[in-house]
């Protein structure tokens, strides 16, 4: 579908290098509406980027949407710990180059609704995972046909971190790297699921955090949970682009660019409200003055920043592997262990375009119901499935 492009208003037909250009995709039978703008990469650089913005796609049906919730294929011969009530599961006993496809998509549909589980001791390779989430959908960058020695290498990104303290680096690095956030989320189509394996890291140090974004919803207030139902966000990849080409000293293949999603999604396959803000990209939420969203994002990350009880914190081991849901979580590495090094690979696949269904509800107030109807399933976290909610009483909502 070809969007319509505009510059002050007035209808353009490329990008403009110099102001930014409004992206504006009218709703589908299979998309919803989608604003975007192409920031100008000239007031940041020489450099203008060989490609444009990527398009909006329908992407795959997920996965999970085929499993069965007590998950008899994945744990038939496998070892579960859940870390915390919210989010992160442990499982031992499987290698991932070897899941069926039952398996595959039974652990979709639990890392949906766990957000983040995590194998150690795995063997698996960077085209394993490669092969592992072309099954899963679409890769999130596709290779440049005009680059030879791309051509039949698997779509993977290799992780290496910032060998510097990050509270020094910030005077002239402008993306906050240290922040939470999660994958590309100013594009169009965000990924839905990303994997990482580390392979070298230090003796300590380089731990990876996540947040449930279930948790961080359903811990609002109900005012403030029906305010935030409404409103929505502009994510940009503007600081991440300016950092990579003047301090990095790289040349992003993309132009910049910055997307308008709901600050409370309903995620697709669990149908739980997510809050989809994260302080790595996220800049302004729209309709507000520049004030108001101000205060607003500072007391929503720092609602987020805080939430300890929907936080997991995760040590890695070498090839240990993290597979996790974008559209649930947000993540953090800690940058402890300059100058000592941390390497690891790490594979994603575009995800839906993020989509607020106001009838939808929260997480915990799920739960309760499944609890009260007894439709407890394995996908849920070991408190839900063995706690003993009928005599202490069951969580308020």
């Amino acid at each position: 579908m070809a969007p319509t492009l505009t510059v002050n208003g007035q209808p353009v037909e490329a990008y403009s290098d110099t102001k930014p250009t409004t992206i504006q995709y009218e709703a589908t039978s299979e998309l919803p509406a989608i604003h975007q703008r192409a920031l100008p990469p000239r007031p940041l650089g020489d450099h203008i980027p060989p490609r444009g913005i990527r398009e909006p796609v329908n992407v795959p049906r997920d996965r999970g949407l085929s499993a069965d919730p007590n998950l008899p294929h994945l744990l038939a011969n496998a070892e579960r710990i859940d870390l915390t009530p919210s989010l992160g599961t442990l499982i031992s006993g499987i290698q991932l180059s070897a899941l069926t496809y039952e398996q595959k998509d039974e652990l979709a549909l639990l890392v949906a609704h766990r957000g983040v589980v995590f194998f150690r001791g795995q063997d698996i390779t960077a085209g394993q995972q490669r092969d592992l989430f072309d099954y899963y959908g679409t890769p999130e960058l596709l290779p440049d046909p005009e680059d030879e020695k791309a051509a039949g290498k698997p779509i993977v990104h290799g992780i290496q971190e910032q060998e510097e303290d990050y509270r020094g680096v910030y005077v002239h690095f402008k993306w906050p790297f240290a922040d939470f956030h999660a994958d590309s989320s100013f594009q169009a189509n965000p990924p839905s699921f990303s994997l990482l394996r580390i392979d070298e890291l230090p003796p300590t140090g380089g731990d990876t955090a996540w947040i449930s974004g279930y948790g961080t919803y359903e811990t609002l207030s109900e005012p403030l949970q029906r305010f935030a139902d409404g409103l929505k966000a502009w994510h940009s990849s503007e600081h991440v682009y300016d950092s990579v080409l003047n301090h990095w000293g790289k040349s992003p293949q993309e132009r910049p660019v910055e997307t308008l999603h709901p600050v409370v999604t309903t995620h697709p396959v669990t149908g739980y409200k997510v809050l989809n803000l994260n302080s790595g990209f996220v800049t302004r939420i729209d309709g507000l003055k520049r004030y108001e969203s101000d205060k607003i994002l500072e007391l929503l990350f720092a609602h987020i920043h805080t939430a300890q009880d929907h936080t997991v914190r995760f040590r890695w081991e070498k090839n240990s592997v993290a597979l996790w849901d974008n559209r649930a979580t947000t993540h953090r590495a800690t940058h402890d262990y300059a100058p000592l090094h941390r390497h690891g690979v790490r594979v994603t696949i575009k995800g839906q375009v993020p989509r607020h269904v106001p009838e939808s509800e929260s997480r915990k107030k799920a739960v309760v119901k499944a609890l009260k109807e007894g439709k407890v399933y394995a996908v849920h976290d070991e408190n839900t499935r063995t706690g003993n909610y009928a005599e202490r009483g069951f969580p308020k909502v």
